[in-house]
């Protein structure tokens, strides 16, 4: 109790001096570096590492999982806050703590769109290290393509998709693109595409809803159905 009360003093005071900008930066910054910092110490990553076995078989891993982190013998789930089923608190700017080649597969959804660009390649560059030869990643983002198409074609979409809650569509395409400060980039599917073959991906293609090549990657969240962007590609040396 006293350390929600502490917290929220300290937020009150920074908000005196700081924009909700800064305060958004400052707080992820923040996060990040304590559990960069805390898994150094405390030498968490590593005995979670020595914890992972290989001998279940294929191995993926669930990248920024959240609270729908797979409870499996064959998933390593991965976030930055703790959750149930998460493995390793990592801070995702970062160098992962796996060696070349270690997964079969990698899985992210709403993620990338939370780091800016050069960060998000930094990410993709990891994603394709640590996969297999001829490993998958299935990555889902927010379309921003659609959410600007429907803005234009019919923009009342916008509006019984979202919910209540906006005033207008632009609100909402304010919500997507911004967040609160925590959406830093957003992809259409060039963009994307762009992305994943800059850092040495091949064989990308354009999926849909569960819908893919490697059934043990299907595991997307349906909430994000209408407004999401799917897309696969893979490691092939």
């Amino acid at each position: 109790m006293f350390k929600k009360y502490f917290e929220k003093a300290v937020r009150q005071l920074l908000g005196s001096f700081l924009s909700d900008r800064a305060l958004a930066v400052l707080r992820q910054d923040l996060r990040f570096s304590c559990i960069s910092i805390h898994n150094a110490v405390m030498g968490t990553t590593k005995g979670n590492l020595r914890r992972v076995r290989h001998d279940y078989g294929p191995l993926y891993l669930n990248l920024g999982s959240g609270d729908k982190g797979v409870k499996s013998a064959h998933w390593i789930n991965v976030d930055g806050y703790a959750q149930p089923n998460v493995h390793f608190r990592l801070d995702l700017r970062q160098r992962l703590p796996f060696v070349d080649g270690f997964f079969d597969g990698v899985f992210t959804e709403h993620v990338l769109e939370h780091f800016n660009r050069e960060e998000g390649l930094a990410l993709l560059n990891e994603c394709l290290r640590v996969l297999k030869p001829r490993g998958s990643i299935r990555i889902i983002v927010p379309d921003g393509g659609k959410i600007i198409k429907t803005y234009f074609d019919d923009p009342s979409e916008l509006l019984r998709h979202r919910g209540p809650g906006f005033a207008c569509a632009m609100d909402i395409v304010n919500s997507y693109f911004r967040q609160g400060y925590e959406h830093q980039f957003m992809y259409d599917r060039e963009m994307l595409q762009h992305q994943l073959s800059s850092v040495g991906f091949a064989c990308i293609r354009s999926v849909s809803f569960k819908q893919g090549k490697v059934p043990k990657l299907l595991i997307d969240n349906e909430d994000y159905e209408w407004e999401s962007l799917y897309m696969e590609a893979e490691k092939l040396a």
